[in-house]
């Protein structure tokens, strides 16, 4: 019998235009070129990769129309043209990949630090409900906010707002009720302005604030590294209440590692910070409750923009995490929650809310006149963003976005776009998607 197969074999030329077939490496190789050939955007100012939803490319819009005199996205090449300061651009907006033919700083630091919501200090320490540093960025952008413009986030929670806004030079005041979000978003704004040489620790200093930490020994005489190591070691024993996968590594070797990442973040941002001449601007945070916005009366009329969240107390438990660093600092969880929205109010229950669960009913006064306080606080043309999303309680649909944009129009706002922007991977949450409601005081 013939041995046809080697025939064939020797006739039959491979993919790879040889007679030898290929390694998996080859393979792998060949493929991927192909596909970045076929996913990636030709021309000189196109999309960012993490462009992946209808919203994203809204939130392109509105920042190209802040942001340039004049410009034309084409969605199906993914690519834009753009008439404006083109450097400029370049080092703000955070929905282009590049632009004039280079790389964008978002671009670059999204790249540096591999991730496009955890950059420079926004992953400091984990914290429930937090909003996307890009969307405050977009909206930074969409609102035209110069250097010498003053940003304020009422319910600034651990500073997502207050620190992107630090990193892009604006000026900003973020403000909650929470002790820990308040000593998050203090830390976030001051390790941007620290010395190196104050995070120069070795193993064995390490190490031995670990044993003074856990023993309630702990000092320090620079109150940033004091409170530095202490979130980290809130964090690290939160870590290990949730997952035993940090086994292993022990407390002790979790919270070097949490230390060193902290670490690499700063040298990360300042190499950025180098690169681009960029001028980070100190933030201002105060523990204070919008509720009572108006007895700071240097605050009327004094802000360009707000661009807030306000938390979901009746979704989402965010005072759980928390409970670690509250118990070992002795401070009084009840006292804390009585704090949010719709956890104080004695008065009379509004008939409008009668069909809806206590709390949210409570929840919705309260937000009512907040919002009612940052149109008090914005000067004659200032901008809000309000950053909200509809959950479920009790099996029932409650419809905050709808609520929050007529609670805008009552207080006097004019409104002008709402995007709804789905959080992918969001199956089983309460919440499935956010909505970004944008107004303007006349």
């Amino acid at each position: 019998m013939k041995n046809v197969g080697a025939k064939n074999n020797k006739e039959q030329m491979t993919m790879f235009g040889t007679y030898e077939f290929p390694s998996f490496e080859e393979i792998i190789e060949t493929y991927s070129k192909e596909f970045t050939n076929y996913v990636t955007p030709k021309g000189d100012t196109v999309f960012g990769f993490w462009m992946q939803t209808l919203a994203d490319l809204e939130f392109l819009d509105l920042e190209l129309e802040g942001l340039t005199e004049e410009y034309k996205i084409d969605p199906v090449n993914r690519k834009a043209t753009l008439k404006g300061d083109i450097e400029f651009i370049r080092l703000r907006v955070a929905h282009l990949e590049k632009v004039g033919g280079k790389t964008t700083l978002y671009t670059d630091i999204v790249d540096t630090f591999g991730d496009t919501n955890a950059y420079a200090f926004h992953n400091l320490y984990p914290y429930k409900g937090k909003f996307y540093p890009r969307i405050v960025r977009t909206l930074i952008n969409t609102f035209e906010l110069k250097n010498n413009a003053l940003v304020l986030d009422p319910f600034n929670g651990s500073g997502t707002a207050t620190h992107e806004a630090s990193l892009m030079g604006i000026r900003s005041v973020g403000m909650d009720v929470t002790p820990m979000g308040v000593v998050l978003s203090e830390l976030k704004n001051a390790l941007l302005f620290i010395d190196e040489r104050k995070l120069d620790f070795h193993l064995q200093d390490l190490i031995d604030i670990v044993q003074e930490v856990e023993n309630k020994k702990w000092k320090h005489h620079n109150p940033v590294i004091y409170k530095l190591m202490l979130a980290i070691y809130f964090d690290t024993i939160d870590a290990f209440a949730r997952t035993s996968r940090y086994n292993r590594k022990g407390k002790t070797g979790l919270f070097i590692e949490k230390f060193n990442y902290i670490k690499n973040c700063y040298k990360k941002i300042m190499e950025m910070k180098e690169k681009y001449s960029l001028k980070f601007e100190p933030a201002k945070i105060i523990e204070k409750d919008i509720l009572e916005l108006k007895n700071m009366e240097e605050f009327e009329g004094k802000f360009d923009a707000v661009i807030t969240s306000p938390p979901y107390y009746f979704s989402i438990d965010y005072v759980g995490k928390d409970k670690i660093a509250y118990d070992y600092l002795g401070v009084e969880m009840k006292k804390v929650e009585s704090k949010y929205l719709g956890m104080k109010n004695n008065g009379q229950l509004s008939r409008e809310y009668k069909n809806f669960p206590i709390r949210v009913a409570l929840y919705y006064q309260d937000l009512k006149k907040s919002i009612e306080n940052i149109f008090w606080a914005l000067k004659p043309q200032g901008k809000l963003a309000i950053i909200v999303g509809d959950s479920t309680v009790y099996s029932k649909k409650i419809p905050t976005t709808m609520t929050t944009k007529k609670f805008c129009e009552e207080a006097g706002f004019k409104f002008k776009k709402l995007i709804f922007n789905p959080l992918l991977g969001a199956r089983n949450r309460a919440i499935r998607g956010e909505s970004i409601i944008i107004c303007e005081k006349p």
